[in-house]
């Protein structure tokens, strides 16, 4: 056991150190709910276990900062009023600037009465591009703003909304102070009252903002995606959840203030987080699948003009490739022992559906090559001839489908001697699940999903349970790698399993279920 700051985060379990930390209660939506972390560390003795934990729990302690940093700013406490701002700013240009008299004006020769109209233009530019909200050029106005902070006893965080309307106050209080300048270098009579600070000046800057204005919500970002693209249920909620996991680690919800280093920052928290099984999040779903998932929402907004620019457009984690040390697809002893085993009757007490999705479902990924859940989301009238050869229908009708079109795939001699058409003969509706057993879930996680997470959990039982090959996907590989062997046709192949066609010129034209057929029937039987 270890402490830091007074309190215990170092384990020791076995030959591996964890750090376990409790989560406050109010920081546990940036943790996916969880009231403790438990996270093994990548360390293998003690010292580099002391240096990796230090950094570990800065991390954590610094998202626990800007989460309650951001709650502070939510709550309603009583904010400095404009009116308050506006006789701080009026104060302090009466007192600092030095109203010259007409006659003063005229003692200016030519050449440095000119410079100086020049260098108040300037001034003025400046002033109204920082009313406009554009601080390049508010490096005085930021100064000005802080000393008038200072001298009322203003307690301003300078990434404040009060601190930013302070600021764009005293663009006002300058463009003021040099209309007043240049009425005296002019000899003009002075102008009554502050004409900067009327409603209609407040009124106009308005109209100029919103002309300019970039600022939206990362929130809206995203579901202004998801309106356009129209993703399916599953793929909403993966996105969301990581969505949800940046603007928890900001602590806001502002897309206009997110920078590249907000990004990074959020990279090394992710990298350094557990993933809930024991481990910490791989490089590659960092990479993968969270960053990616921020530069798709992102990149839909500048191309939209809801933002400037995509700040994770270059962050990248760049990590040393995993090793692979073997196939991704099922040999041919894995293969041999489910195909065996979903021929053998149920011993246990499982529903009549999954039974008939154990004794199914693995044999037509296996001669179809398809993903498992277009086959669990399987209609008895998806299952029917077309142009005289026996075909199943895997479309977007019955659930989601990867690329949004429907297809027909035959059905391989063996599958119709094992006698699939007089199981589903007398069947209606779906085939693998019962509607009548929906027990309220959402949409993301649909019945057809349960059925193939039961059959992994099944596969692996069996003893396929190497890491590197997916129990239900294994399917999908091993198809292409046997399809090769046989010499199917690559076009015929990348049909029926849905991929996209390799050239445009392949895709052109359809393929008709008895050419499908043709190259189908080469695949070697499992017998």
């Amino acid at each position: 056991m270890l402490k830091i700051r007074g309190q215990s985060y170092l384990y020791r379990r076995g030959e591996s150190f964890v750090f376990r930390r409790a989560i406050p209660a109010d920081a546990r939506h940036a943790f996916d709910g969880k009231a403790e972390i438990f996270e093994t560390l990548r360390a293998k003795n003690l010292p580099d276990a002391r240096v990796e934990l230090l950094s570990r729990v800065n991390a954590f302690e610094g998202v626990l900062r800007r989460i309650r940093i951001a709650a502070r700013n939510r709550e309603d406490e009583e904010p400095i009023s404009l009116t308050d701002i506006e006789a701080a700013v009026r104060a302090w240009f009466e007192n600092r600037q030095s109203r010259k008299a007409r006659s003063e004006g005229a003692i200016l020769d030519k050449a440095h009465r000119s410079d100086r109209l020049q260098e108040l233009e300037q001034y003025g530019e400046d002033a109204r591009a920082v009313i406009r909200g554009d601080h390049s050029s508010a490096l005085l106005s930021k100064w000005i703003a802080k000393e008038i902070a200072k001298s009322n006893g203003w307690s301003i965080e300078p990434s404040s909304q009060e601190f930013t309307l302070l600021v764009r106050v005293v663009g006002r209080g300058q463009l003021e102070a040099s209309r007043r300048e240049l009425e005296d270098l002019e000899g003009l009579p002075r102008s009554t009252g502050d004409l900067t600070f009327t409603p209609e000046a407040y009124t106009r800057d308005a109209i100029r903002a919103d002309r300019k204005r970039y600022k939206v919500k990362i929130s809206e970002l995203f579901e202004g995606y998801v309106a356009e693209r129209k993703p399916c249920p599953a793929t909403i909620k993966s996105f969301r959840q990581k969505i949800n996991s940046l603007i928890a680690f900001l602590g806001h919800d502002d897309a206009s203030k997110v920078q590249a280093k907000d990004i990074v920052d959020w990279k090394d928290f992710l990298l350094a987080r557990s993933n809930g099984k024991g481990g910490s999040l791989s490089p590659k779903t960092v990479n993968d699948t969270y960053l990616s998932i921020v530069r798709t929402v992102f990149r839909w907004g500048v191309e939209n003009d809801r933002v400037k620019h995509d700040p994770s457009s270059l962050v990248k984690v760049r990590a040393q490739s995993r090793q692979v040390t073997r196939s991704k697809g099922l040999t041919d002893k894995e293969a041999a022992l489910i195909l065996a085993a979903a021929r053998k009757p149920a011993r246990s007490r499982i529903s009549p559906e999954r039974a008939f999705a154990r004794r199914w479902v693995p044999w037509i990924c296996a001669y179809t090559g398809a993903r498992v859940n277009e086959i669990t989301q399987m209609r008895a009238e998806d299952v029917f001839k077309e142009d005289g050869v026996s075909v199943v229908r895997i479309t977007p009708d019955a659930g989601s489908v990867k690329n949004h079109k429907a297809r027909l795939v035959p059905l391989h001699p063996h599958l119709i001697e094992q006698g699939f058409l007089e199981a589903v003969r007398n069947r209606s509706g779906p085939l693998f699940y019962d509607p009548a057993r929906y027990r309220g879930g959402s949409e993301a996680n649909p019945q057809s999903k349960k059925v193939g997470e039961f059959l992994a959990k099944w596969v692996r039982q069996l003893g396929v349970d190497h890491p590197e090959v997916q129990p239900n996907h294994g399917w999908r590989h091993r198809f292409k790698t046997v399809a090769r062997n046989c010499e199917m046709s690559p076009e015929i192949r990348d049909a029926i399993q849905g991929h996209v066609p390799r050239t445009e010129g392949e895709a052109y034209g359809e393929f008709q279920p008895s050419a499908m057929l043709r190259e189908l029937i080469k695949l070697p039987r499992y017998d």
